[in-house]
């Protein structure tokens, strides 16, 4: 910017030098740090993928397909979950919760399956994650539904009263 004007592709260039010098760009501040207003959900649901990743290292041993089908579904809870964060209306907000939701009972019902078979890997604290989060998410579902509802019936009655 010598001359008054912006040189957008400097400016670009100098920022990816700056911001990426591995070419691996790490998030300038994660969830629960002091820049970022904390969400519970949001944290919880991202602790559940970590342990899942972990759980289906091991439970890949014993059933590669079923190990991958787990992951698949385990992280997803977390990845809707935090794509929810910015959802462009309340009925975008109920939706992708209501993804995450169907991924967090399928990640349950898979993880109930290997818990009744005695040689597949087991980890009492990933099966207590996952069924601490199924009423939360009901609840936000439920609260979610519950304001859609009104909304719709204040635009009923604006319109009733035009």
């Amino acid at each position: 910017m010598s001359n008054g004007t912006f040189d957008a592709a400097g400016w670009f260039e100098e920022c990816l030098r700056i911001v990426v010098p591995s070419g691996v760009a790490e998030p300038a501040s994660p969830y629960g740090d002091p820049g970022r207003r904390r969400n519970a959900v949001v944290e919880e649901t991202f602790e559940l993928a970590s342990r899942v990743m972990d759980y289906t290292e091991v439970l890949f041993r014993t059933n590669r397909v079923f190990a991958d089908q787990s992951l698949r579904s385990g992280t997803s809870v977390g990845s809707h979950t935090r794509e929810a964060q910015s959802a462009e209306s309340l009925a975008d907000f109920a939706h992708k919760m209501k993804m995450a939701h169907k991924e967090l009972e399928e990640t349950d019902f898979r993880l109930s399956l290997c818990h009744v078979k005695t040689h597949y890997p087991h980890d009492e604290e990933l099966v207590r994650r996952t069924k601490a989060l199924i009423p939360l998410f009901h609840r936000i579902l439920t609260t979610s539904r519950t304001r859609l509802n009104q909304q719709a019936e204040e635009r009923r009655a604006k319109r009733s009263t035009k």
